[in-house]
């Protein structure tokens, strides 16, 4: 993974700059540490969802060459956060 292209921000720096965060998203990928560690991504709404459509279409691919729910199932839970899970 390059990451020459990243901007990196301390959760505090963050939230003193949101703005400037978001503003930068809309141009290159920014991560939010949080003690030193990568938490969140924040990236460009249009990039975000063509992401998410090329997963659908990953997902639908793979569905049609296995043909078992409980594989689609098993990949399905590897993709979903849920709200208790720390980050």
């Amino acid at each position: 993974m390059n990451l020459s292209g990243v901007s990196f921000y301390s959760l505090a720096e963050a939230k003193a700059k949101f703005s400037q965060v978001v503003e930068e998203a809309k141009g290159k990928d920014v991560v939010v540490t949080k003690n030193g560690i990568p938490a969140v991504a924040v990236i460009d709404y249009e990039k975000y969802r063509k992401l998410m459509e090329f997963l659908e279409e990953i997902l639908d691919t793979y569905l049609l060459d296995i043909g078992n729910v409980e594989k689609y199932l098993e990949l399905k839970k590897y993709f979903e956060f849920n709200d208790s899970q720390e980050v």
